[in-house]
This record gives structure tokens, sequence and C-alpha cells, in this order.
């Protein structure tokens, strides 16, 4: 899973945040997901789908937009691989 930006916003809230996905799964590791549930999330964010799950409503942000001190370079952590084996 490679790093990608993501809007996000808590349930019935109005306000959306921009982050990255690093940040967002490290959110939903806290709340409870699965490595299983993780892939699962990450595979629809990447399909431009609106995802919501444990309170946070997701969605990626589009490769054109531009958004101030976001990083789009590709990052992988050590773990992403290890549940695929």
């Amino acid at each position: 899973m490679k790093n990608i930006p993501i809007h996000a916003s808590i349930e019935g809230q109005a306000r959306v945040v921009d982050t990255d996905w690093l940040a967002i799964m490290a959110t939903l590791k806290e709340r409870g997901l699965e490595q299983e549930e993780l892939v699962t999330v990450y595979a629809q964010l990447s399909s431009y789908l609106r995802v919501t799950t444990r309170g946070l409503t997701l969605s990626m942000i589009p490769a054109s937009t531009v958004i101030e001190g976001l990083t789009r370079e590709v990052k992988h952590c050590a773990n992403d691989y290890a549940g695929m084996l």
C-alpha cells in the first residue's frame, strides 16, 4: 500500500480534513480494524469510492488536485506485504 492523499471527515460533521493514508491507517488500527479490513478500505479508496468506517468518511483526493504541504511521494511500510504472504 502506498501513501495516498485522502479527504476525511467525522460522520455527521461538515468539516473535511486533508490527510494521507498512513495517518488514517494508524487511526483505523487504533479503532480496531484488522489488516484484511485495512486492505479492503485501501482498495476501495484507490478505486475512488467513498468509504465510511469506524465513524469516519474517507475519499481519495484526485492526483490532479494540489494541496499545500501534502506529500505525494510513494512510501511503503515494512508491514504492508506481511499479511499477503
